[in-house]
This record gives structure tokens, sequence and C-alpha cells, in this order.
């Protein structure tokens, strides 16, 4: 007799099918009768042990009539056990307590097997300490399948008490009741029909339960395998949650997300906070507990979109933005002193802020006229978020009057010279760092269509419409200005505030002193590069070598700093059409929460589990090479 598990897809299409149709239970058992050989046989009752242990009753048992008993079974609704191979229970309409009883009469079934509690989940924990994380090993059948007899299948169309159709809200309800009981007594199958979600017992593909065990797909079977954006491994149904990544993968993507920590009384500073993964990364850390020093080139505009999260009373006052242009080194050096003289210690460190593409000042339109308002323009919340800003640092080049927004003197010619406006606000930094000013504009950037007024993308931030930016120019149309901006901002920044805040960091009273570095794939050697936006591969490169040189010396003192890449997430190359911008946004496995999860992962996963690590490179939470 074949395998029950090769029958599983059939018997379990035949479930959702009088689910759907609000068949009976004999209409089922009629069905599954037609599906199944002779060596199968269908009843409904009780399962019975040789000592007379009887189990809750099924609407369906499927049972080996080909497995000898020294006995039989006297009782006509009572089925041996030992030749018992599938049990069924459903309901078409339901509350969540008769659900519950539902997964205890599952649970009544399992509890009769005879291996010991403590003797299975000994050997499920091996089971995932030896298992090797191949798609064939993770594809290929448990062994052992008379340690999983009876299967148990769990099946409804709705559920009565809840109200809407969020397969996550959802899927979390079922997660919740499915750990309330003991791995060993769950059900192997459950179906949700009406909210196309089904949880697989992860045993029988040759899984094990780990933590982060949720193993709840979305109840559609992809027309063709689809490749997962973490493992790269094929998989035909998608995560409840994750749309691009199999069941292992998105259950630890999930977990990872709702990750606790307590960083009460840590003191985080976070380069680029104002948006996309420094705003996610941001919240996380305020949400966790920390005070957090946010910078950025637009402080007025971070203030305003903080002050809009509907949490904001619960961390305003732990959080401070400073407005900070890293081209311009002299000033950044004013800001670490500022740090020094204001704050006793530092006890995180986040390098997030990156140029990738150079953006026009015609993108930044919309921005401009709330950063050169005054501070009385703000709301008292928002004031307070910047106030230190002001009184400690000159306005960034952006909050100054128009006039002053010029071109540097490495993209005019010679005749021409920054204003005055701009060399009073920054003195002898704009003269030092004049090469690193707003480079000279392509003629394709000149013209204001490009940013059409009003139409934001997904992360409400200005469209950009050219035909080309330096993520596709090949290295030698690369604007030697833009060149600089990139290592200065990438590179040369974190350099400064990894060095220069190193003693801040020393002092903090905590045991465990983090630094994460902002990297991505681009600046890896490991992997095969084509040729494009080689400035800021360059870049990327350089900011994974320093993680690399120099922390184990940071190591001696307690901080541990690693590089991370915070996946895909957003779209670089340019897109001229608004519904072609919509169509890529949807093939994204990530989003910012995902982004900033993977960058404080190294601190969540430190600060509350003692495992630290420093001097690594992470993609996806794993180590990866560099």
């Amino acid at each position: 007799m074949t395998d029950i598990r090769h029958h599983l897809p059939m018997i379990l299409s035949v479930v959702r099918q009088h689910l759907v149709k609000a068949g009976t239970s004999e209409s089922l058992r009629a069905s599954l009768r037609e599906l199944l050989s002779a060596g199968y046989s269908i009843g409904a009752g009780r399962l019975v042990t040789a000592q007379g242990l009887q189990s809750q009753p099924f609407d369906v048992v499927i049972y080996d009539t080909t497995i000898p008993l020294p006995t039989p079974v006297a009782d006509p609704s009572c089925y041996d056990l030992r030749q018992a191979l599938v049990v069924v229970t459903f309901a078409h309409e339901l509350t969540i307590p008769a659900l519950k009883d539902l997964l205890q009469s599952i649970a009544s079934a399992k509890a009769l097997r005879p291996m010991q509690p403590e003797r299975e989940k000994r050997e499920r924990s091996e089971c995932a300490q030896t298992q090797k994380k191949s798609a064939q090993d993770v594809q290929k059948p448990a062994r052992g399948l008379k340690k999983l007899l009876p299967l148990g299948i769990v099946a409804c169309l709705r559920l009565l008490d809840v109200h809407g159709q969020d397969p996550e809200e959802l899927s979390l309800l079922l997660d919740g009741l499915l750990k309330d009981q003991d791995e060993h007594l769950r059900p192997d199958y459950v179906i949700a029909q009406s909210y196309q979600l089904v949880y697989s017992n992860p045993l029988l593909t040759g899984g094990a339960f780990v933590p982060s065990t949720i193993h709840i797909a979305r109840d559609l079977v992809l027309k063709k395998p689809h490749p997962c954006y973490v493992c790269k491994q094929p998989f035909t149904h998608p995560h409840f949650f994750y749309q691009y990544l199999c069941l292992r993968c998105g259950d630890l993507n999930y977990s990872k997300c709702v990750m606790p920590a307590d960083l009460t009384g840590r003191v985080a500073l976070v380069t680029g906070a104002r948006v996309k993964i420094g705003y996610a990364t941001t919240l996380r850390l305020l949400r966790a507990g920390a005070r957090v020093i946010a910078t950025t080139r637009f402080p007025h505009d971070a203030a305003r979109q903080y002050s809009r999260e509907p949490d904001f009373p619960d961390w305003q006052d732990r959080l401070e933005i400073y407005g900070l242009d890293f081209r311009y080194i002299p000033v950044m050096e004013r800001f670490v002193a500022y740090l020094h003289e204001s704050y006793p210690a530092l006890d995180i460190l986040i390098n997030n802020a990156a140029q990738t593409v150079r953006r026009p000042l015609d993108y930044y339109a919309s921005l401009l006229p709330f950063e050169q308002a005054p501070l009385a323009a703000l709301t008292p919340a928002q004031q307070a978020l910047v106030r230190q800003s002001h009184a400690a640092l000159p306005p960034t080049p952006f909050a100054l009057p128009s006039e002053a927004l010029m071109p540097s003197p490495l993209a005019l010619p010679d005749d021409q010279v920054p204003s005055a406006t701009l060399l009073h606000a920054y003195g002898t930094a704009a003269l030092g760092t004049a090469a690193l000013g707003t480079a000279a504009l392509q003629p394709s950037e000149r013209d204001s269509a490009f940013f059409p007024v009003g139409q934001y993308d997904e992360h409400q931030q200005q469209i950009d419409l050219r035909t080309r930016n330096s993520w596709t120019l090949p290295f030698n149309e690369i604007d030697l200005t833009e060149f600089l901006e990139v290592q200065v901002i990438n590179v040369t920044a974190p350099f400064l505030l990894i060095s220069r805040l190193h003693p801040l960091l020393c002092r903090s009273s905590f045991a465990q002193r983090f630094i994460v570095n902002v990297s991505a794939i681009e600046g890896q050697f490991a992997t095969t590069k084509r040729g494009s936006h080689v400035h800021t591969n360059m870049a990327k490169a350089s900011l994974n070598m320093l993680t690399h040189s120099a922390s184990a010396r940071l190591a001696r003192d307690n901080i541990f700093m690693n590089s991370v890449d915070p996946g895909w997430i957003s779209q670089q190359s340019p897109l001229t059409n608004v519904e072609d911008r919509k169509k890529i946004q949807q093939l994204l496995p990530l989003d910012l929460i995902d982004a900033a999860a993977r960058i404080c992962d190294p601190i969540f996963t430190g600060i509350m589990t003692a495992d630290v690590s420093s001097g690594n490179f992470y993609k996806d939470y794993q180590l990866t090479s560099w």
C-alpha cells in the first residue's frame, strides 16, 4: 500500500470542496471512498487502543484494513489506533471556542500514541539540530511515518466571531490556538477555507518545530514553483504574510519583525532617519524603549513625520532630531563635539545614512518651504524635537534661502563661487568641502516635469520620472561630484562617527554596546557585478571593509560592530511610468519593517539572548560572505 501522504493533496482537495458546497460528513466519506483504493476503508467514530482508551469522535476515519489485528474491535463505532491513518473533523461555520474543541479532538487521538511526550519532544529537538538546510532535505518526506499517525485534519469554512478577512490577523489567531497545545498533540493540517489559509505540520516534510515556526500558508497553489527570495528554493504555497518567501523563511522573517527587546535606558544614534529604512529603524528603537538621536538633512519634515505617528506621545520625549548634511565634514565634527558635551554615553550607533542616487534640487522642492520656515512655524511638539539642533548646529543647506543653494565650485566656471549666505552659514565647512556641494545638473535633470507637483511614491516621497540616473549609468558617465558625495556620505561619515564617538561608546554603563553599518550586497566581493552603479558598489565595499577591519579592536571594549544588508525594499532604476512603478512595488519581497528588523537584529538578539556577534556581514539574518 502506498504512503498515505501521497494521497493527502487529493484528500485535502475533497475536504475543501465539501466545505464550499456545504456537504455533509456522509457525502465527504462517500467522495473519499471513490478516491482511495480498496485497501483503505472510510468510517466515522472514535479511535481505541488495545488497552481500551478512546479518543473523541471524528467525522472521518481513514484506516488500513490490511494491517492485521490480534483481536478485532468489537464496537463498530470504534477503530483500532494501529490501523488509523487519518482522522478528519470539520465544520462549515463555528466560533473560536468551537474551533478549540476541534483541535482538542485531534489532540485526543494524538495522545493515544504509545510514544511518551518527553521522548517525542527529545527526538524532535534532535531532528531540529541535525536538519540540513538544503531544499532537498526540506522537501524529503519525514521518515518514521508511524510516529506521526494518525494524521489529523481540522477544517472549517469560516469563523463566526472573526470579523474581516485579514489573513495576518487570522493566521496569528490560529497560531496562538495551536501553540496552546503541546507540539506532539497538534493537528497536521488546519484549513480555514474562506480565508484561504492552511496550516501544515512541518514534521510531514522533514522539518522541525523551532521558536519561529508558524507554518501557515496562503491556500493558493502557484501555477509553477517560485524561488524563495531568501533561500532561493522553489515553493508552491506562499507564506501567509510574505508572498515571495517559503514557509520556513517567512516564519523566521515574521518572528524577527515582532521580536521584542527592552532598550530602556539606552541611547542610540541613527543617521538618515527621516524616511524609509532609517525612519522605520528609529521607530523600532523608540518603541523598544530607547532614547534616539536622529539625523537628517530635513529636520523640520522629519519632526512632522514622527509627530504623525499614532503612538507619538509614548516616546516623543525620547527623540531628538538634528539637521546634518554629511557632505560637510567640519559640521559633522561640530556635531560630534556637541554629543560629547551633552550626553554622558552612547550605547548604539546605526550608520544608515547613504546616498544611492543623487536627486536634483527640484526633487526636494516640496520640502524646502517648511525647512526654511522659522522654528515658530512648527507645532510645539515638533519644535521640541528639533530645538537642540537649532541651538547647536548651523542650518543645513536646504534650510537656507534659495539664493544660497548654488552648485559647488567643482561644477561651476571659475568665475562663479558659492553665495555669501552659504559661506556665512557653513564658514570653513563650505570652503573645505566645496567639491562636495550639489553637482552640476544633467540636462535631463533641469526639467521640473520629471518631478510632478503633488505626486508621491509609496514612501510619500517625490516621484522621480527621469529616464536616466546614476544607478544605471556606465561608470565613465558618473559625475565626479556625485562620486565624491557617495564616498563621503557612505564611507567617510561612518568612519568619522565610529572613530570620534568611540570614547562615548566606551562610557556606556551597559555591558554590550553596538554599531550597525547598513550595507548592501552591492558591496560584496563574492557576488557577480555587471558594471552598473560602480560608485555605490565601491562605497559599500569600503564600508564593509571598515567593519571587517575595525571590529576586533572595538570588541575589546565590548563594542560589537557588524554590517547588515537590509534587503530589497525599494527600486533604484528609472521608472518613467507611474503604473510601472506600482507594479514593481508589488514585486518587492520585503518592506521597511523587515529592513528595520534586519538592522536591529544584531542588537535585539545580543541584548535578549546574550548571543553577541562582531565583525560579520549579515543578509536575511544569516552570516554571508564579504
